[in-house]
């Protein structure tokens, strides 16, 4: 355990005490990587692009549970938790190789980099690499995964629908992650287990907010109003959204 993850000492149930061990909370931690995966799949919908993602997926999920267990107390814990760790970083960056050369459209490519690195990057911050760095790799994590869902936009690669929801889960991601460094940074890893329940809540509630602003910008959009250009009407939702997500912070 390094100095940035610990704490001082908290009172336990038989009455006796242990340093809090900051570190994001698993559940919402899992909450934000499914919804960022969700995200980038919406957008680099090509067969290639899928096949390249599943491999990016695995060696984003190897890094993470590594670095998780890199981090753990016990030596041989910590020693094989740093090799599943390293494993999974090279495969992302095989993953990230990939989709740079294979797609044979330069659209594909600048559609599924930033995805990739964003996952990629999201992990860093659950894993934790450092727990005062999370928020930072957040921010870049999630920015990256929203970065490609502008992308594909702009070059209209995904239909609206597919957009809306993209949007959707690049948002939810950093929310589930901001969430998860919240509940572990105040309770630690100890008590984690018993925040489960109020995390998937959370996490529904978010997920229901954004549902309803996607309801009402396609019902507003199939008015047919005069002068509304979609795009401003998705920024305009989009932003509502953000704004409502983050009321809790």
């Amino acid at each position: 355990m390094t100095a940035p993850d610990a704490a001082g000492p908290t009172a336990v149930p038989d009455g006796e005490t242990a340093r809090l061990v900051r570190r994001p909370a698993v559940a919402s931690s899992v909450v934000a990587l499914a919804a960022g995966a969700v995200a980038v799949s919406l957008v680099a919908d090509a067969p290639l692009q899928r096949e390249i993602l599943r491999l990016a997926l695995v060696g984003v999920v190897a890094f993470g549970i590594g670095g998780r267990l890199a981090r753990h107390g016990e030596t041989a814990l910590s020693a094989l938790g740093a090799l599943v760790a390293l494993g999974g970083g090279l495969v992302v960056l095989v993953a990230v190789g990939q989709a740079a050369t294979q797609p044979p459209q330069f659209i594909d490519r600048i559609e599924l980099l930033p995805g990739i690195v964003g996952l990629w990057v999201l992990s860093a911050a659950l894993a934790p690499v450092r727990f005062r760095w999370s928020r930072a790799l957040i921010d870049v994590g999630t920015g990256f995964v929203f970065l490609g869902v502008l992308v594909t936009g702009v070059t209209q690669g995904a239909g609206t629908v597919a957009l809306l929801l993209a949007a959707l889960g690049a948002i939810l991601a950093r929310d589930a992650a901001e969430n998860a460094v919240s509940v572990g940074g105040q309770i630690g890893v100890q008590r984690g287990a018993r925040t489960v329940r109020a995390e998937l809540a959370h996490a529904g509630v978010a997920a229901s907010v954004g549902v309803g602003a996607i309801a009402v910008a396609l019902g507003v959009a199939r008015l047919g109003v005069d002068g509304l250009p979609f795009g401003a009407l998705v920024a305009l939702v989009v932003g509502s959204a953000v704004l409502v997500l983050g009321s809790d912070r």
